[in-house]
């Protein structure tokens, strides 16, 4: 564990790092940034929503890219992406170029994660991959810590577009340390040994296929996955929104946000523990239960003080879970079509963090997203307990089988 761990320290870990603080930076601060410009919250919803379905779009041409080129060619196109848009949100105030540039970030992060998420699973031993996992999603957790409080304290000190800027050199950075650092794996050979099927044929056929043949998958854990990805970015836009709606300031944002991450962040070690000591499902089912009933909390909230501990809660409930969706894909991935296992597991947790924004968007206020995200938590924590078999077992059972 600790050679594999090792080697995936620089290639992966510490271009992770540096990307995690400008990543969770702009998903604070762009929301802001709409708002500052006299756009109402359902706009700066809807901008946001776009990081959500630019994600959803990339992940099954960039399972198909990172099955022919590698997960090293994955990760510099995903960090090139994030750069290229993220200098474009640093020159315009116009909404429509605002949420296209939005949209080729959040395609940029689908294809980076979905990389190191098929580079991780294919170098780990099964037993060991929570931990792996969590590690990484530790990492992401770190950003969630300094990204708010940078982005928050440099737009309210150095303007909007100087964070933007920042961010772009971040993501030029990360992408030079891929170039040197990260090895280079020889592209994937065609299922079977034979010649490729036409790229956009794999891609119009790819999905329906996956789903048909891996639904008892799909309609159990893809469910999950959903639900608590459709909470996740919930809580990153409605913790923003709603501190904004009691009037509390972007800076003070930021420093909320980054200093309830320090508990998220401290327990990727806890969360890594329970997935591989007492299952995937012990450690999912706390996530969403203790996360959907932060969301269900926050409306009643209207101080500083009371949307600190409501904050700190949901990092709780999002920490424990640091990892599970990404173990959860990885250990039910067959080996012999990993890539486009994982790009469509992607896709459908990625429609959920798409689907949060665009209901905060349809619904006549805040505290109605809220409580609708709330009752989401519930749907999703069912799901896991009854419907999804402990996959730590069956994972350990067909390695050693």
């Amino acid at each position: 564990m600790r050679s594999s761990l090792r080697a995936l320290g620089l290639s992966v870990y510490l271009p992770s790092s540096l990307m995690a603080v400008a990543q969770m930076a702009l998903l604070v601060v762009l929301p802001l940034y709409v708002l500052d410009l006299g756009r109402g919250p359902s706009v700066a919803a809807l901008v946001f929503a776009m990081r959500g379905l630019g994600s959803v779009v990339v992940n099954v041409p960039a399972s198909l890219f990172i099955e022919r080129r590698g997960h090293k060619a994955g990760m510099l196109l995903g960090n090139g992406l994030m750069a290229a848009s993220a200098l474009v949100i640093a020159q315009s105030e116009s909404t429509v170029i605002l949420a296209l540039a939005t949209l080729l970030f959040g395609a940029g992060m689908g294809a980076w994660l979905l990389a190191r998420l098929a580079c991780i699973t294919g170098q780990v031993p099964i037993r060991q991959r929570g931990t792996a996992m969590a590690g990484l999603a530790g990492l992401q957790r770190l950003g969630m810590l300094l990204g708010p409080l940078l982005g928050g304290v440099g737009a309210e000190q150095l303007g909007f577009r100087t964070v933007f800027l920042a961010i772009a050199g971040a993501a030029l950075l990360t992408l030079a340390l891929i170039w040197k650092l990260a090895p280079g794996p020889p592209p994937a050979r065609a299922p079977g040994g034979g010649v490729s099927p036409h790229p956009g044929t794999r891609m119009l056929t790819l999905v329906p296929s996956m789903l048909g043949r891996y639904r008892h998958i799909f309609l159990g854990a893809g469910v999950f996955a959903f639900c608590v990805q459709l909470l996740r970015e919930q809580r990153r836009l409605l913790v923003v929104l709603w501190g904004t709606a009691i009037g509390i300031d972007a800076e003070a944002i930021g420093l909320i946000v980054s200093g309830a991450s320090v508990v998220d962040m401290a327990m990727f070690p806890l969360a890594g523990h329970v997935m591989d000591h007492w299952g995937r499902k012990a450690a999912g089912i706390g996530c969403i239960g203790i996360l959907g009933t932060a969301m269900g909390l926050l409306p009643l909230t209207g101080a500083t003080t009371t949307y600190l501990c409501v904050v700190v809660l949901a990092s709780i409930g999002n920490g424990l879970g640091s990892g599970i969706v990404l173990t959860l894909g990885a250990d039910l991935s067959p080996a012999a079509e990993r890539s486009r296992f994982l790009g469509v597991w992607r896709l459908v947790g990625d429609a959920g963090a798409l689907v949060g924004p665009l209901l905060t968007a349809a619904v006549a206020s805040l505290g109605a997203a809220l409580t609708l995200t709330w009752l989401i938590g519930v749907i999703g924590a069912a799901v896991l307990w009854r419907r999804v078999p402990e996959t730590l077992r069956l994972a350990v059972t067909v390695a050693e089988g």
